[in-house]
C-alpha cells in the first residue's frame, strides 16, 4: 500500500510537471535552441564523421522532451517524497521550499559558475565540468541543510560550503565565446545567450516549486496518513 501511493504519487505529480514545463520549454526555450543552431559552425575533424542522430524539428522533438522531461519528473518526484519521510511533519507549502532547495543545489548554484549553454559555445573538457558541477551540488545541499536545521556554528559551516566551489572555479575554456567567429553572428548568438539563460532560470524554478508543492501535497494526503493508520 505505502509502495503503491509513493509511486502514484510521483506518477501523478510528474504527469502535472512534466506537461506544464514541457509546454514552457516549447514556447520559450526550443525556439532558443533552433536559433542559435543556424549558427553553429562545425569544426574540419568533424565535417567527416557520421552525424549523430536527432529528432526533427516540430512534433518529434517535441514529443522525445515530453516524454525525457516526465520521467525526469517521475525520478525526482520519487526521490523528493522518499527524502520527506524524514521529516516529521509536511505540508504543501514545506514542499514548497524543499523545492526551491533543490533548485538551488541543483540550478543556481552550478549556474553561478557554469552558466546554461547554447549550441555553438566554446566549452571547458566535460570531464572537468561534470566534477565541479558534482561537488558544486553536493556542497550547497549540505550547506543549505546545515543553514536550516543546525545551530549557529553549523550555519555558518553551512556558508563555507556553498562558497567553497566558487572559490576553486568552474573550469573554463581555453577561448571563450562561440565558435562562429562572425559579428553579426556573435552579436545574434549573445542576445540569443542571455534569453537561454533567464528562460531556463525561470523554467527550472517553476518545475522544482511544482514538484516540491505537489510532493508535500500528496505526501501529506496519500502517505504520510498510511504510516499514522498503521501506528493506531
Amino acid at each position: 500500500m505505502y509502495f503503491r501511493n509513493l509511486v502514484l504519487s510521483a506518477f501523478s505529480i510528474a504527469v502535472v510537471a512534466g506537461i506544464l514545463f514541457s509546454t514552457y520549454q516549447a514556447i520559450f526555450i526550443t525556439p532558443i535552441i533552433v536559433s542559435s543552431e543556424v549558427y553553429e559552425v562545425l569544426e574540419p575533424s568533424a565535417a567527416h564523421q557520421v552525424e549523430a542522430w536527432a529528432p526533427e524539428d516540430g512534433l518529434e522533438r517535441h514529443s522525445w522532451s515530453f516524454a525525457t522531461n516526465i520521467l525526469l519528473c517521475f525520478a525526482y518526484a520519487l526521490i523528493l517524497l522518499s527524502a520527506m519521510t524524514l521529516s516529521n511533519s509536511m505540508t504543501a507549502v514545506k514542499g514548497l521550499f524543499w523545492g526551491g532547495a533543490v533548485y538551488l543545489s541543483l540550478f543556481v548554484a552550478p549556474a553561478l559558475g557554469l552558466p546554461p549553454e547554447i549550441p555553438g559555445m566554446e566549452a571547458a573538457y566535460l570531464e572537468g565540468r561534470q566534477t565541479w558541477w558534482i561537488l558544486t551540488v553536493i556542497l550547497t545541499a549540505i550547506g543549505l541543510w546545515l543553514i536550516a536545521f543546525q545551530s549557529p556554528l553549523n550555519k555558518g559551516i553551512g556558508v563555507i560550503m556553498i562558497i567553497i566551489p566558487h572559490l576553486i572555479g568552474a573550469p573554463q575554456p581555453e577561448i571563450h565565446g562561440f565558435v562562429n567567429q562572425d559579428p553579426k553572428a556573435i552579436e545574434a548568438l549573445t542576445q540569443l545567450w542571455h534569453e537561454f539563460i533567464i528562460q531556463t532560470s525561470i523554467a527550472n524554478a517553476l518545475l522544482w516549486l511544482m514538484v516540491g508543492g505537489l510532493s508535500g501535497y500528496f505526501f501529506t494526503k496519500y502517505i504520510a496518513t498510511i504510516g499514522d493508520i498503521s501506528q493506531e
